[in-house]
């Protein structure tokens, strides 16, 4: 299996191009060939680079991991990459670099220098390009490219479920604060360890304060969490504290007319739990934000050890999100009060998005401690990178 081919528009093995070629004919082709173990969901893109001979470089772009042609489901994947070269390129040998990212946002491999075609008047090299051409060009280089050549070691895709054996077990009781940049999935996290809660038959309660309801709904259908069911049997409430902000009636059966009014708040949070239903329940209040330009930050740091203490007396567990904006001496404390503290964060390395969260706190409890590194599926939600196998 070949890992770079250079082809003509006819998909030919082509060592050289006319740079006087027609429209539609001035098109050199490339294919990579990349062999990854775990499949093409460990590839999170594969980046193209043509230097010029002025050692400049002419065209770059990018495929992501599921872009291989055809899409199969074992190895090697394809991807491939059309330049139109202009009619005014500069003659002389092209060189081809590849660099593989791998699904941890890691450069995995590095494919460059020794796979190159040439640009000449009429596609034959002058006479005085000719030892050039033999030494650096090549039509096909053969030899599979590998994913994971450079990696300090192999992580496994594990699911959500994994999240547990980071805390240690889950938190069956207590409080737990979840706090992040922008971006970096508290929502989404908030969301699965509710639906992980309503799979084991615990009763729920989301607080909307950053979103409708319905939304909120439809956000976690697409992650393959659909709550509709457990609406229904009466396991799931929301209380809209939302709607009234963004100046529309609430379509929910529980909500408050006014976010700043924590006391109404939690009268609602209170009757939106039948007495029948109440034992074990747990609270998701996404988030604490946009409470903090409604409020004191007393009365804040007052309201979630009210409910926290709530929520305990009836053997259940209270989660709150917290952002980015909100005042540090609130956080704080928030966190000497929390039985469990996660941290998440969103960045940018190589010029690759990333998500990581670890566990900061957990009272009375052994966990892992560290950054866990993890992405975000369509379908799946949070997917989990481990350094051992899911068995």
């Amino acid at each position: 299996m070949n890992n770079v081919a250079i082809l003509d528009k006819l998909l030919r093995p082509a060592p050289n191009f006319d740079l006087q070629a027609s429209q539609g004919n001035n098109v050199v082709l490339i294919q990579a060939s990349v062999v990854a173990a775990f499949g093409s969901a460990d590839v999170e893109r594969v980046n193209l680079t043509i230097v010029g001979p002025n050692l400049v470089s002419v065209y770059n772009q990018s495929r992501n991991g599921n872009e291989a042609f055809p899409l199969t489901q074992f190895p090697p994947f394809s991807y491939n990459f059309q330049w139109a070269y202009p009619s005014n390129a500069s003659e002389g040998v092209y060189q081809i670099s590849i660099d593989l990212i791998d699904s941890q946002g890691r450069l995995a491999s590095t494919f460059g220098g020794s796979s190159s075609f040439g640009l000449f008047k009429g596609g034959t090299p002058p006479f005085n390009f000719i030892p050039f051409v033999a030494i650096g060009g090549a039509a096909v280089v053969g030899g599979a490219l590998y994913l994971g050549t450079k990696r300090r070691s192999k992580r496994y895709l594990t699911p959500f479920e994994h999240f547990n054996s980071l805390t240690g077990g889950e938190l069956s009781g207590g409080t737990m604060t979840v706090e992040g940049n922008t971006g970096s999935g508290k929502t989404l996290l908030s969301e699965q360890l509710m639906y992980e809660d309503l799979r084991r038959g615990r009763p729920c309660i989301f607080v909307a304060t950053g979103d409708f309801p319905t939304n909120i709904r439809s956000n976690m259908k697409s992650m393959g969490l659909d709550v509709t069911g457990y609406e229904q049997s009466g396991l799931l409430s929301f209380v809209d504290a939302y709607s009234s902000e963004a100046g529309q009636e609430s379509r929910e059966k529980f909500f408050t007319s006014s976010l700043g009014d924590l006391t109404a708040l939690g009268i609602k949070i209170t009757s939106s739990l039948p007495l029948d239903k109440a034992k074990g329940a747990s609270l998701y209040l996404d988030s604490l934000v946009p409470l903090a330009s409604k409020v004191k930050a007393e009365s804040i740091i007052s309201f979630v050890q009210s409910v926290g203490a709530r929520m305990r007396g009836i053997g259940g567990k209270a989660v709150f999100i917290l952002g980015p904006s909100m005042d540090v001496g609130v956080q704080r404390q928030l966190e000497d009060t929390a039985d469990c503290v996660v941290q998440m964060e969103a960045f940018e390395e190589r010029g690759v998005r990333r998500r990581r969260l670890r566990i900061a706190k957990f009272r009375a409890r052994r966990h892992q401690e560290g950054w866990n590194v993890f992405a975000i599926e369509d379908g799946k939600g949070i997917i989990f990178y481990s350094k051992k196998p899911k068995t």
